[in-house]
Order: structure tokens, then C-alpha cells, then sequence
């Protein structure tokens, strides 16, 4: 093939790569996004009216007095929610929503939190709603699980539950405050009810929840939460309190089931360790429930925050000690429960946090604070960001880097990724700017597995004829085989350990690969991000979607996904393009066989990653697309050069023989690495006992 040739085949082949890119979704009439549609039709749980007296609010009841050892609580009239926090009206503006970055529905329910919603990300590609973080959860059997309620105090050995009681809400008001040396400033939301034993007052629980403003440039998703329990008595009572985390986390994602429950527990040198348990597993308990942590159990640790989360986001609640210090020495288990017992649902699996015992005299009072963070899992901000930092958040993220990679190549890919991405403000370009930089540093390596396939082959001629002769002569003597064999391969120049580093390129790009998903996976900024070269590709961590079903198709799925096609097609030319050895005249027709059989299953490696790669991220199937689209070219080039050099018998690459360039110039004496191979080898065979020979004929 000559120059103009091969210039032409690769001109050839571009334009047939970039035609299907861009006449794909017009030869296919791909659909694009719906427009915006209204609250309630996603399939997503509707917010309930701002002020309400229960009308279609589940779990909705009249007031009653529960009565438990004595106890009663005095609830309030009617079932209440308020807003707080951004304003995310159907004709939301982002600017008009800050300065906070979500807004929270307060059900007066337990003291909990209704739902909240992000206002800087969407539901999903297709339904610009808010996305909603917390939901409420309502069970088969009527039953309603709302968020970070306070679920029951213990007087003296007695539980009060109060998760399911009316509670008296305030009217939110604003409120200002001094914070690490800043002002700062935003919403309160204030709750309390009252226990009562025989009509007398006996505690006021009050729980007052702050949302202060927080501007998207400080990266904060910040929540404050203060339970106060006042003595109302004349005499001490013993309390024990318990409230729990976050319910209702949407399966958001590709990886979207993989919903957890982390925590990270500080050691006495002050290193906060994470921990992890996936909320499938725990639905799947017989006893619903799993103890995460108890102090007494490591004696000089503490909790030092617990959060369930799913992909990209969480709702993770630190305690604080009682001074507002990261030491809070009354913890004293957390746990994640299964709150419907139901082993087919894990969005009501939630952690649980149970304080010790705390003595409060009468006339007095004890407050527990926390801080919480409800938001995406923000690599930056838990990293930069003192107080996520010291705290170890960034746990949340790194537990998803998995094992199979390392983790250092994975933040190295998402720092990558979001520092093209600021450049060209599209990341597919950036996937394919990072093609670009992957191919480059490893073209050295490339150019070389390609050179040392080429030497092997040519010197592999010559030495087939004589290797089948060697086995003819030495069939029942495999030591001696072995040796001669060694000693052919350093005749020939040929080490059969350097025969591998054509494959160095692939090897290589394989932990890039892994990496790279793991960067999708976790990377919350390319999250429903789409390229514009590719237009029906919306959402880069999610299958490309060409085509989408109603209804799941065999062996398909919902949707046509058509870069995995794309993939196993440019994998194919460039296993067919590789140069094949050729064949031994003296071979066995068996040998022959096997060599045909080898050269047919190869091609077909390329089809069976379509099947592993049909349902991965449309980023890491453009990457792997482009990648081998270019490397095909590379390979071509190279190959082309060689032989280029080879016809004007220039090359440093002989075409056969033992005459390879060795890097230095071997001292007199001094062994080669196969020579030391050799004498290993024959020296393991002569201090090897010998059998004794057979005696022969009959006793």
C-alpha cells in the first residue's frame, strides 16, 4: 500500500467516523428532551400545599393525646408544612432562587423534614423539576417515614414516641448569627411539644432548625438542628434521645441502586475513618436492622458524623458536643434501620442516632446540636472546605473508587476532566481532548509493541523451522529439549518475555478505562452533562439512549444504545488491521488448527465488549470509541513507516535474523538475562536426583 493510498483510507475512515456521529440522530428522528413539565406528573412525590391542616398530605390525622407509662403528649391542632429556603416556583430562575441552594418542606410531623429539594440540579434529563433529595416514604401498610424526625424521648426507662405527633411549628422568621468569625444569616424554623404525666408538665422538647444563606461560590450545603429538652418538673428525670437521618433518596444514576448508609468515626489521634453498608443489604436482614458504631465498643473513638446518600448526593448528620466543638460525648450508638421492615424497599432504610443517658435537673435543660449537610457530594468542598475536610466527608466519595483501580488515577481523571471542561465548556470535547493526551504519552509505548511485533514475527520465520526440528530430535527428552530451545532463542535474538510488550498499550489503558468510569460515576459535575457533537447524547453518565422503548425489548433493554455498536466495530478493524504471523510449514495439522482458531476468536473479543459495554456511561463508550478509532490510525502509521524504512533498507529493525541493536555493547564475560535464565535452568536440572533406571525382566 502506497503513500497516497493509505492517506486516502484514513481520510476515508474519518469522514465515515464523524458522518455517523452527525447523521445518526436525524437518520433516527431522535426525540429531544420534553419541555418542562408541571409538579406532580413525573412520577416524583408531589410537595404538599406551604400551610395546610392535612387536606391529601399522607399521613394526616386528627389530634390526639398518646398515653405511655403514665406519659401523655399535648399535641397541636392540625397537621402544618412550611417552606423554607429557595423559591422554586415553575418558572425557576437559578439567580432567583439564591441565595440559598435548596428549599426544605417542614411538616410539623415528628419535627421532620417533608421533602428537599436542590435548586442548583435537576430531577433528570428529561423533567427540569428541582431534584429532590428527601421524600417521604409511606409504607404498605399506611404508614408515612419523613426525615430527620425525632422519633422518641426516654424518661426514666420510659419511651415516648414522638415521631408521629403534631408538634407546634412557629411561624418561620428570620434570624441572624455569629459563625466561625462571619455573619451569617437566613431562615428559622422552630418546633416544640409537651410531655405531660398526670396533667403536670413534666419536658418541653424544642427543636429549632436554621437554614442559613449560602451563595453557590462557597460550596456549602449547610442545615443546623438544636433539640432542646427542658425540665419541667420539680425532680430530675433520666433522658435518652433518639432521632434519625435521612428517607426517601431517589435511585439516581447509572449505578443508581447503590444507595448507602457511611459513617466515619474519629480516632483518639483525631483521623475520622469511613465506613460503609449499602441499604439494599440491610432491607435484606431478617432483623432489619444493623448496629454501625458504639463507642464502648472502640474505647477512645467517637461518631463523628453518619449520612445516608446515593450517587452523587447525601444527607450526612454530624453531632456536635454540647460547647458546639466536632466532640460530642454523648453518642452513644448509631444504627441503620429498615423503618417498614420490608426487604423489597430500601428508601425508608435510614441511620439512626441514640444519645446516653444525659441527667437533667429540674428547671434545667439540655441541648444536643448537629450540623447537616444536604447536597451533592462535592469533591472540591470536602477537600478545601476546614470543617468537611477534618471530618473526612470526602469518604462519601472515594468509598465509590471501589478496588479495582487506584484511587489516585481516578481524582487524577476528575481533576483532569473538570479542568478541560473549563476550558471548552462541553465535556464530550473534553473526553476527547483526554484521548488525544492518553494516545500521546503512550505513543513511545505504542510505537515500541509495534516495533517488537514486527522483529518478532520476522525472526519467528526463521526460527519456527528450527524449534519443529529440535522437537523431532529431542521428542523424549524434555531436559534437553528445554535446553536447546534457550539456546535457539539466544541464536536468534529472541526473548520470549519481551514478546508481550505489544499488548503494554492495551494493559495500560485498561486501569484509564476503569478509572475513567469511576470518574463518571462520581463526579457529580457531569452529571446530566450532554455534548453538542453529539446531539442525542444528553447525559454522558448514562447510556447514549440513541433510541428509547416503552416497553424493554429482548436483549436490548429500553433504550438502542448506538456507541457500544460503534466501540465493537472499531475494535474489529483494529484487530483486523494487526499483522498475523505467518504460518509454520512444519506445523502439525493439530498447530495449524489451533493458530486458525486463534485468529477467528480474536476478532470476535471485540463483539463481546459490545455486550459488556452496551449499558455503560456514554462517556466512557466515547472515550473507548475515539481511542480506538485514533490508535487504528496510529497503528497504521507506524506500521507504514516501518515498512517504509524496511523496503529502503534503512531500518534499524533487521527483517530476519539474530542481528537485533542491543542498548550497550555486552562486556567480555558478561551474560545476557535469557543467558541467566539458561544456567538457572540447567542448573536446576543437574541438582535434580535421577530415577533409577528399571531392572528388566521377571522376578
Amino acid at each position: 500500500m502506497d503513500k497516497q493510498d493509505t492517506l486516502r483510507n484514513l481520510l476515508f475512515a474519518g469522514l465515515i467516523f464523524f458522518g455517523i456521529m452527525l447523521l445518526a440522530p436525524r437518520l433516527f428522528n431522535v426525540a429531544r428532551p420534553p419541555a418542562p413539565v408541571s409538579e406532580g406528573t413525573s412520577g416524583l412525590p408531589k410537595e404538599p400545599s406551604t400551610t395546610a391542616a392535612g387536606a391529601g398530605l399522607p399521613g394526616a390525622r386528627e389530634p390526639s393525646a398518646a398515653v405511655a407509662g403514665g406519659y401523655s403528649v399535648v399535641e397541636a391542632d392540625e397537621v402544618r408544612t412550611e417552606r423554607i429556603g429557595a423559591d422554586l416556583s415553575s418558572d425557576f430562575d437559578p439567580e432567583h432562587a439564591a441565595p440559598y441552594r435548596m428549599q426544605l418542606t417542614l411538616s410539623n410531623i415528628g419535627a421532620s423534614i417533608e421533602s428537599a429539594r436542590m435548586s442548583d440540579h435537576t430531577a433528570d434529563v428529561a423533567n427540569r423539576e428541582r431534584y429532590p433529595l428527601l421524600s417521604p416514604v409511606a409504607s404498605p401498610d399506611g404508614k408515612v417515614y419523613r426525615s430527620l424526625a425525632v422519633e422518641n424521648v426516654n424518661i426514666d426507662d420510659v419511651d415516648v414516641r414522638l415521631d408521629d405527633k403534631l408538634w407546634n411549628l412557629r411561624a418561620i422568621e428570620p434570624y441572624e448569627a455569629q459563625r466561625a468569625g462571619t455573619d451569617e444569616s437566613g431562615q428559622k424554623a422552630e418546633f416544640w411539644i409537651e410531655i405531660r404525666k398526670e396533667a403536670a408538665p413534666v419536658l418541653r422538647v424544642v427543636r429549632t432548625l436554621r437554614l442559613p444563606q449560602q451563595p453557590e461560590e462557597r460550596q456549602r450545603h449547610d442545615l443546623y438542628s438544636d433539640i432542646t429538652i427542658e425540665n419541667l418538673s420539680d425532680r430530675p428525670h433520666r433522658i435518652v434521645l433518639t432521632y434519625r437521618g435521612g428517607v426517601g433518596l431517589v435511585a439516581d444514576g447509572y449505578r443508581g441502586s447503590s444507595r448507602v448508609a457511611d459513617y466515619g468515626v474519629a480516632r483518639e489521634d483525631g483521623t475520622v475513618v469511613g465506613a460503609r453498608e449499602y441499604l439494599t443489604k440491610i432491607a435484606a436482614k431478617p432483623e432489619h436492622f444493623m448496629p454501625l458504631f458504639n463507642p464502648s465498643q472502640a474505647p477512645g473513638s467517637r461518631l463523628s458524623w453518619a449520612a445516608t446518600g446515593n450517587q452523587y448526593f447525601t444527607c450526612t448528620v454530624a453531632p456536635l458536643g454540647f460547647d458546639g466543638s466536632d466532640n460530642p460525648p454523648f453518642i452513644a450508638s448509631v444504627e441503620a434501620v429498615d423503618l417498614d421492615a420490608n426487604e423489597q424497599t430500601a428508601e425508608d432504610v435510614t441511620v439512626r442516632l441514640i444519645t446516653s443517658a444525659a441527667s437533667v435537673d429540674a428547671g434545667a435543660a439540655v441541648t444536643y446540636p448537629a450540623e447537616l449537610y444536604l447536597g451533592e457530594k462535592a469533591g472540591e468542598a470536602f477537600k478545601e472546605i476546614p470543617k468537611y475536610a477534618s471530618r473526612n466527608y470526602y469518604f462519601q466519595i472515594a468509598a465509590g473508587f471501589g478496588s479495582c483501580t487506584f484511587t489516585w488515577l481516578v481524582e487524577v481523571m476528575i481533576w483532569l476532566l473538570n479542568s478541560l471542561h473549563a476550558a471548552v465548556p462541553d465535556f464530550g470535547v473534553a473526553i476527547l481532548i483526554l484521548v488525544v493526551i492518553v494516545r500521546s504519552l503512550l505513543h513511545p509505548i505504542t510505537k515500541k509493541g509495534q516495533i517488537n511485533i514486527v522483529r518478532m514475527q520476522q525472526k519467528m520465520a526463521d526460527f519456527a523451522p528450527a524449534a519443529e526440528e529440535l522437537k523431532r530430535k529431542y521428542a523424549n527428552d524434555k531436559a534437553r529439549l528445554q535446553q536447546e530451545t534457550m539456546k535457539l532463542y539466544r541464536e536468534h535474538g529472541i526473548n520470549p518475555i519481551g514478546q508481550i510488550a505489544g499488548c503494554l498499550p492495551m494493559i495500560l489503558q485498561m486501569p484509564i478505562w476503569i478509572a475513567l468510569f469511576l470518574s463518571l460515576s462520581n463526579n457529580v459535575r457531569i452529571r446530566h452533562e450532554g455534548t453538542f457533537f453529539l446531539p442525542w447524547i444528553h447525559d454522558l453518565t448514562a447510556p447514549d439512549a440513541l433510541l428509547t422503548f416503552s416497553n424493554p425489548l429482548p436483549l436490548i433493554g429500553d433504550s438502542f444504545n448506538l456507541l457500544p455498536i460503534l466501540v465493537a466495530i472499531f475494535m474489529y478493524i483494529q484487530q483486523k488491521t494487526q499483522p498475523k504471523p505467518k504460518p509454520n510449514p512444519n506445523a502439525s495439522e493439530q498447530q495449524r488448527m489451533q493458530q486458525e482458531t486463534m485468529q477467528k476468536m480474536m476478532p470476535l473479543m471485540s463483539f463481546v465488549m459490545l455486550f459488556i459495554f452496551y449499558t455503560m456511561p456514554a462517556g466512557l463508550n466515547l472515550y473507548i470509541m475515539c481511542s480506538s478509532f485514533f490508535g487504528w490510525m496510529e497503528q497504521t502509521y507506524i506500521r507504514k513507516h516501518i515498512k517504509e524504512r524496511q523496503d529502503a533498507d534503512t531500518s534499524p529493525y533487521p527483517k530476519s535474523g539474530a542481528d537485533a541493536p542491543l542498548k550497550r555493547k555486552k562486556r567480555a564475560g558478561e551474560m545476557s538475562f535469557i543467558e541467566k535464565l539458561q544456567k538457572l535452568a540447567e542448573d536446576a536440572q543437574k541438582a535434580r536426583p535421577r530415577k533409577p533406571a528399571k531392572k528388566s525382566g521377571r522376578r
